[in-house]
């Protein structure tokens, strides 16, 4: 018995969202998400180097789009939630970052997404996965734009 639950206490680590999968109501609550408006879930962190050039790329595309139909929502994953913020006032500071952050130290919310990899952009309405991205990607701005073009009807 003790082995098949090791097993499936290995395979919950390994599960990580993808296209077509729905999150949680309890993780929908949490990030306030409201029905029929498409969310990009962007998980980032201070280490690292790909979130600190794409940052500012995201909030470019938040400055472009409709906030009636879309949302950027940061996750800062920074087990120091101190440096965490004190990033997130820099990029702020500097014009960078203009969209809603969540700091999660205790990895509640990533824990949950489980991404693969940082950075990685989750795209989600109506708590269904319509995409992920993962990892730094050229000109991740304009695939943002791209990306959402089919999402919001």
């Amino acid at each position: 018995m003790k082995f098949f639950t090791s097993i499936l206490m290995l395979t919950s680590l390994l599960f990580s969202y993808e296209k077509g999968d729905l999150i949680s109501n309890d993780i929908s609550t949490h990030l306030n998400l409201k029905a029929d408006k498409v969310y990009v879930i962007n998980f980032f962190a201070s280490w690292c180097r790909s979130c600190k050039k794409e940052l500012p790329l995201v909030s470019k595309v938040n400055s472009q789009i409709n906030k009636d139909q879309i949302e950027i929502i940061g996750i800062d994953v920074d087990k120091d939630v101190n440096k965490g913020i004190a990033f997130q006032k820099h990029l702020k500071e500097n014009g960078k970052l203009n969209f809603r952050i969540i700091n999660d130290p205790q990895s509640l919310i990533i824990s949950e997404f489980n991404p693969k990899g940082m950075p990685t952009l989750f795209y989600i309405k109506n708590n269904k996965v319509l995409k992920v991205t993962t990892g730094a990607v050229p000109d991740i701005d304009e695939n943002i734009l791209l990306s959402l073009k089919g999402m919001c009807k």
